[in-house]
């Protein structure tokens, strides 16, 4: 019956994000990045060497799930975010897990599942747009369950899975070494004893399993021809593409996130700040340090990007969900906003409001992207080439086209990002044009390139007002 009952929620929790996200499954882009991730992985199902033939800035990870996704859907892209959405149901249902083994409360367990769902369903970039955080998140509170289990293999299994976490984004180490070092002091001020061996040897376990699947990405590239690509990417490219971490503007992203969520911020800080006798004295230090250790991440690169607080929904949803613990002392201004019939009205019209929001801007709005492929396809053959400047990256895929380029993202070429590469973008620009692709697109206006293409390129259609321009070569 146990059994069942779990079923059952984990089933209810993918329905559930399935619903959230539905109107997020059509458009050909909710966030640039995936539409990178959709063009590699494709190439590398079709034998393109990662790095070499097609390159980004991110690890090899995530690559290998789109190739995966591309091998079971085809093109697809509605099957692929409907499979993000699996996964993200699938990474509550281990959230609700965990919260259950820290907690022993299967109703807070049950709440923190939901509060993921509804973090992670609700804004494109915060969570409906599939980025790298979804992916590594599944494994990295995999990770933790396995931890909390407290057995030597459950250690050396949960260090591999946050280190398959890690080669889909590198900043899950940080995830890693807040929880292993916080369980590994904890167990050691516990127990009075002298510090030994006995205490460290599960997570130095973990540490093992932690750093196979890196050394065995290590070991494949350094087998193949293509280790110094590799290398670069790896070990210096992070350097340089990352920027000094302002702090205001880190600032207001954690503001702008914390607004946002608004109800369940209250409900977060509320828990953190109130009196929890029936928790263990260590839990409350515990989600500190976790939380620490992603907010630092989260600063590391410099970039503000929203879809950096994906990470931290993990640790918040789980300390949320201890707001229904019966336990819990709440005032009475909580008492009334959030429990029973006003707490599920406020529930419901977020949820429809947040609805009506992904209605119009995603399911309804204009598909530009795909309006302009549409058109391509009519003046293509087969051997065509089609270079999109600093336009979306996706139009290859839409296309079924390789891009001219090894650098996949329109950015690299077109922004400062090149100088990261340590290439010349107008040699690499102008390598393309020698090429002759039949159409060149462009974002409203880049001069680099209408320079090159001014004699030998007419401007054939525009689409979104004006500013999306489409140069076909003169016969």
């Amino acid at each position: 019956m146990h059994i069942n009952k779990n079923l059952g929620l984990f089933l209810i929790y993918i329905v559930v994000t399935i619903l959230l996200r539905f109107f997020s499954f059509s458009p050909s882009v909710l966030e640039h990045d995936e539409s990178t991730y959709l063009v590699i992985g494709r190439d590398i199902l079709q034998g393109e060497v990662l790095y070499t033939d097609v390159t980004d800035t991110k690890p090899v990870g995530i690559f290998l799930i789109y190739a995966f996704f591309q091998f079971i859907s085809g093109y697809s892209i509605f099957y692929k975010r409907l499979l993000v959405a699996v996964i993200t149901g699938a990474s509550a249902y281990l959230l609700f897990k965990s919260s259950e083994k820290l907690f022993a409360n299967r109703r807070v367990a049950i709440a923190g599942g939901f509060i993921y769902i509804l973090y992670t369903s609700t804004w494109n970039y915060f969570g409906l747009s599939p980025n790298t955080e979804l992916f590594f998140n599944f494994f990295t509170i995999a990770g933790l369950l396995l931890f909390l289990r407290k057995a030597n293999l459950s250690y050396f299994l949960g260090g591999l899975l946050l280190g398959v976490g890690f080669i889909i984004k590198y900043l899950v180490l940080l995830d890693y070494v807040a929880i292993v070092s916080f369980f590994m002091v904890m167990e050691f001020l516990k127990s009075g004893e002298k510090l030994s061996f006995k205490f460290i040897a599960p997570y130095f376990l973990s540490g093992i399993g932690f750093s196979i699947p890196f050394v065995l990405v290590n070991l494949y590239f350094f087998m193949n021809s293509n280790f110094t690509d590799f290398y670069f990417v790896t070990y210096k490219l992070p350097g340089r593409y990352s920027e000094n971490a302002a702090l205001w503007p880190y600032l207001k992203m954690l503001l702008d996130f914390t607004g946002r969520f608004l109800p369940f911020s209250i409900i977060f800080f509320y828990v953190m700040f109130s009196k929890s006798g029936f928790l263990e004295k260590w839990v409350k230090p515990f989600f500190i340090v976790w939380i620490t250790g992603v907010l630092i991440a989260i600063y590391l690169p410099g970039k503000g990007f929203s879809h950096y607080t994906i990470q931290l929904m993990l640790p918040i949803s789980m300390v949320s969900g201890l707001f229904f613990h019966p336990e819990l002392q709440k005032t009475q201004f909580t008492r009334v906003l959030f429990e029973k019939r006003v707490g599920a009205l406020f529930l419901i019209l977020f949820v429809v409001a947040m609805q009506f929001v992904s209605i119009k801007t995603n399911f309804l709005a204009a598909d530009y992207n795909q309006e302009v492929a549409d058109y391509l396809k009519k003046g293509l053959s087969e051997k065509d080439i089609v270079y999109v400047s600093n336009y979306e990256q996706v139009i290859y895929y839409l296309l079924k086209k390789e891009s001219p380029t090894k650098y996949v993202h329109s950015s690299i070429l077109s922004t400062d990002l090149y100088k990261a590469y340590d290439i010349d973008n107008k040699s690499e620009i102008r390598r393309i044009i020698r090429g002759r692709p039949k159409y060149v697109l462009v974002w409203r206006k880049f001069g680099l390139v209408q320079d090159m293409i001014k004699n030998d390129y007419q401007l054939d259609k525009t689409f979104y007002n004006g500013q999306i321009l489409v140069y076909l070569r003169k016969s």
